[in-house]
């Protein structure tokens, strides 16, 4: 037979721009990326805004785990979203169709899950599934469900989703737990001080402290106590995912827990605290954890064991002032109550990621003392912003007409009740920050005259510690600085005068 070689060569060409025309139409489009469209199961969601409801209810196929419900996709980098939404409790949540498939715990009934999508829109299928329920030996004492029928959602690259300036961007850590990114240098012994930084820092509390005691006090007793507060990340290391842990020999709040150690500054160590109540299961039944989940905050139960560690501290010399027992308090538990602070920095929806919290409501009255030249009671500080509507996250900012004051703000007590008549309480100026607020009300219930700083004024001024003194005495009989560990490496600014 015959071969026509310009034909030939004219086919080879053709054939070989199929060939490339498929190579990059494959580039294109990932074929083991892109599941099967299921039109039924239709919801689209981006950058937290559905855009399209699914127009039909999923029936659940019997045997099967109910579908999970995606309340939206949140950029946290420009290829990276956290899918969220609710389930049934306790499920694992699979996430396919991004750069890798993602599976993880929900925690309780709603799920958070991080995953890196291509750089493109990317179709995700969102399932979820009741396992297993196993004994210490592995045998089967609950069985589960199949997996659910598949959601689908559509993440976008968004270029513009990038790490937060102000230092409070949020991750996805293990069982759809949250942590700001910040926690975790601390956490590993990333952030520290030199030693000729630690030098200094003891310098400058030890020259306080001989301010405080020997010039101006002129022969009072007087006090400055620092209460260091771990971070959530290190009393729960676990919430962190795998390869953000790694073994460490200090850390910035043993540093610092160490440079007051050398101090004649009192220092009270909320860690070994926590940890001892964290083992009382009794005790987590009853209270709850120490932190909030939603919250990088203190739990009412937190709190509480922080005030009785600085009112038994000071009852030593002051009796009367002793802490209220547990049971001078009103401990209920909220449902659902909305997220905090770290769903709210992700950008999450509050009322989809919700928290069972106990809280604590003192017995004893808070109508007394006043802020300056005004009749404003303990009492009228605000402390969350709704119980109402469940949104227990914490009142800070006040109204523009000053109507109502938040838990964050600067607070001057002057009794001007008869309790002083009754009782010898003292008087002092409490610095502090995030990790007080839960709690700072009922603290300075115990003190005749006081003033709370504004949260996040944590260096100290020794002309407060004269203005707020009671009586006849030089300066107030302590300074209390309560200091997170997230905020141990600004809190001494002070220690580092600019030249």
């Amino acid at each position: 037979m015959k071969v026509n070689a310009k034909k030939t060569r004219r086919l080879a060409v053709l054939l070989g721009l199929v060939m490339m025309l498929s190579v990059v139409l494959a580039a294109c489009v990932n074929t083991d990326n892109v599941p099967e469209i299921l039109d039924s199961s239709r919801e689209i969601v981006s950058g937290g805004e559905i855009v399209s409801e699914s127009s039909e209810v999923l029936e659940t196929p019997e045997g099967a785990t109910e579908a999970p419900v995606v309340a939206g996709v949140v950029n946290i980098e420009p290829t990276k979203v956290a899918v969220y939404g609710t389930c049934e409790e306790n499920a694992t949540i699979r996430v396919t169709g991004g750069e890798t498939d993602v599976e993880i715990k929900a925690h309780g009934t709603y799920f958070v899950a991080e995953v890196d999508i291509w750089n493109r829109d990317t179709l995700l299928l969102v399932t979820a599934q009741i396992e297993d329920e196993l004994d210490e030996a592995g045998e089967v004492v609950k069985e589960g469900k199949e997996e659910s029928l598949p959601r689908e959602v559509v993440a976008r690259k968004d270029a513009t989703a990038d790490v937060r300036l102000d230092g409070n961007s949020v991750s996805v850590g293990v069982d759809s737990r949250l942590y700001f990114d910040k926690m975790v240098a601390d956490a590993i012994g990333e952030n520290l001080y030199t030693a000729s930084e630690l030098n200094k820092i003891k310098n400058y509390i030890s020259s306080t402290v001989s301010d405080y005691y020997y010039t101006r006090a002129k022969g009072q007793a007087v006090e400055l106590i620092y209460v260091l507060v771990p971070n959530v990340t290190t009393m729960y290391p676990e919430i962190l995912p795998e390869d953000e842990l790694k073994d460490t020999n200090t850390t910035i709040y043993e540093q610092v827990l160490n440079t007051i150690s050398q101090t004649n500054a009192t220092c009270i160590d909320m860690k070994p605290i926590f940890e001892a109540a964290l083992a009382d299961e009794a005790l987590m039944s009853k209270y709850g954890g120490v932190y909030r989940e939603t919250d990088s905050s203190l739990s009412d139960f937190g709190g509480y064991l922080t005030y009785k560690a600085i009112m038994t501290q000071i009852a030593s010399r002051f009796p009367d002032a002793a802490p209220h027992t547990e049971e001078e308090f009103t401990w209920n538990t909220v449902e659902e109550a909305m997220g905090g602070n770290l769903v709210n920095y992700r950008g999450l929806d509050g009322e989809v990621i919700t928290e069972s919290i106990v809280t604590a409501t003192p017995n004893f009255s808070l109508d007394f003392g006043s802020n300056g030249a005004s009749t404003a009671m303990i009492s009228k500080l605000q402390k969350y912003v709704d119980p109402e509507s469940d949104d227990y996250n914490f009142f800070i900012a006040a109204e523009a007409n000053d109507s109502i004051w938040g838990i964050a703000e600067r607070w001057d007590i002057h009794d001007q009740s008869d309790r002083l008549d009754t009782y010898e309480l003292p008087s002092a100026v409490v610095y502090r920050d995030y990790a007080s607020l839960s709690f700072c009300d009922y603290l300075a219930e115990r003190f005749g005259r006081c003033r709370l700083s504004k949260s996040g004024e944590l260096s100290i001024d020794l002309t407060s510690a004269t203005q707020y003194a009671d009586g006849d005495d030089e300066v107030v009989d302590y300074i209390i600085v309560i200091l997170s560990e997230e905020n141990m490496d600004t809190a001494f600014a002070n220690a580092f005068p600019k030249q």
